[in-house]
């Protein structure tokens, strides 16, 4: 007797999909970047491993703590984005690899601007990344939506 069967239809993907995946390496060189920038900050303000935070209270204790928390919320974002922008690409590929795209320029900017303008230089690249990650949020719930009605 069966308890659970799975039957799907073959899922066809548009050749574009490959913007979408190109997008991922992208999204990894961002990682790399915020990595760059943390061995960088450590060097420069004298901070050893395997500190995570610097607990000091002087300005350069500010500066590493604002590269390394640059680099962390690049990394908190990145799977789950990708993850939305793959799934959306199913159905929308251009449409994702686009709002993807646009959240890797984000990032760039937001580690940039965080690591040499402390928090308040966060803020651009804050925004350009949200120009990627909401739409790509509301693209994955219609890709599902097609999906389901399909």
């Amino acid at each position: 007797r069966k308890i659970l069967s799975l039957a799907m239809a073959p899922l066809s993907l548009s050749s574009e999909f490959g913007y979408a995946v190109a997008v991922v390496g992208a999204s990894y060189l961002a990682n790399i970047y915020g990595a760059i920038k943390v061995v960088t900050a450590r060097k420069k303000y004298d901070i050893k491993y395997p500190t995570l935070y610097s607990t000091g209270t002087t300005k350069n204790d500010e500066m590493y703590n604002c590269a390394q928390r640059a680099h962390q919320n690049t990394l908190e974002g990145l799977p789950v984005v990708n993850l939305m922008m793959l799934s959306s690409a199913t159905v929308y590929p251009r449409a994702a690899a686009l709002f993807g795209f646009t959240w890797v320029v984000g990032r760039f900017l937001y580690i940039r601007g965080y690591t040499e303008g402390g928090p308040e230089g966060r803020r651009i690249g804050g925004i350009v990344s949200h120009l990627g990650d909401f739409p790509l949020l509301i693209t994955t719930f219609c890709a599902a939506w097609h999906l389901l009605r399909a």
